[in-house]
């Protein structure tokens, strides 16, 4: 009896949360999806990356992520203009612009890239967006700890954004992109590697008005970051407060470990990690050779 009355509540409660969906906002969470897809499909056209009209890579990774910012909006019913997914637009846009210019322009880059080898990056960069907008979802909630749960977003934004700043910095002011070895060279004697190889590329101004910029952004980030989650415009607060239903909170929960599952599977073959485990690798290799006896 308690299971059929479960299942009855389950039911009114599901059926209450699609009524209050409009046909305007699902088609908002289409488009909107398409377009964001779309921005990426002309900027990585412009770069002449092949590989954009095959199915194998492109077009099924494209397919996945739009399933992915779809079902994430119609889930939460926050459509991509929503101030939570903004707070992403920057990493997100960072990889997605960044990596594949000087995976392109580098001397030592790649001559003739496929969407093959920029896929992890693309993948990455969609999970990072969901990544943050879900962090935005959590953080809007908490009421004791705020300048804590907002530092959580901080660093996640910070990480992100500034691995993509410093692949280009390294690039803008030495025309190449950083490889495992130069990651290893700066890991395990970074006092060197900042003064033989960062000073005498940027020099002491620059370097002192990079520092400002980057705390510049820091402050003015958090200070978003706190604003769209605590005092966030009426415009974007829901009116209905109709509790969701476990079916739906069961969706939800897919949809998040969806986007997971894509970061946790693709950031660790992106810059820096896949850097950073080469460094490591040679490392071992080393240790290897110096404790062994002949």
């Amino acid at each position: 009896m308690n299971i059929m009355n479960f299942w009855e509540q389950e039911q009114e409660k599901l059926k209450l949360w699609w009524e209050g969906v409009s046909k305007r906002e699902i088609g908002t969470y289409f488009f909107g999806a398409i377009f964001l897809l779309f921005l990426v499909f002309i900027y990585y056209f412009a770069l002449g990356i092949t590989g954009l009209f095959e199915w194998y890579r492109f077009q099924r990774s494209m397919g996945e992520c739009f399933i992915l910012l779809f079902l994430t909006q119609f889930m939460t019913r926050k459509s991509l203009l929503h101030p939570f997914w903004r707070i992403g637009y920057i990493p997100f846009f960072s990889w997605i612009v960044i990596f594949p210019y000087v995976l392109l322009h580098a001397v030592n880059g790649l001559k003739d890239a496929s969407f093959n080898h920029l896929s992890p990056y693309f993948l990455t960069a969609i999970a990072i967006l969901l990544l943050i907008f879900f962090i935005m979802n959590v953080i809007c909630r908490v009421v004791m700890g705020r300048k804590l749960a907002v530092l959580i977003c901080l660093i996640a934004v910070c990480f992100f954004s500034f691995s993509a700043f410093i692949f280009l910095t390294h690039y803008a002011y030495m025309g190449i992109m950083m490889t495992p070895r130069e990651m290893f060279f700066a890991l395990y004697s970074p006092g060197k590697w900042f003064s033989h190889v960062v000073l005498t590329h940027i020099g002491g101004m620059s370097l002192i008005l990079m520092n400002l910029g980057i705390l510049a952004f820091v402050i003015l980030y958090a200070r978003w970051i706190y604003q769209s989650a605590y005092n966030l415009d009426k415009k974007w607060i829901r009116k209905d407060t109709a509790s969701y239903s476990a079916i739906h909170r069961t969706l939800q929960f897919l949809v998040f470990f969806g986007c997971a599952w894509l970061l946790i599977r693709w950031v660790s073959e992106c810059f820096p990690l896949h850097d950073y485990e080469q460094a490591r690798q040679y490392q071992e290799y080393f240790d290897i050779i110096r404790n062994t006896p002949l």
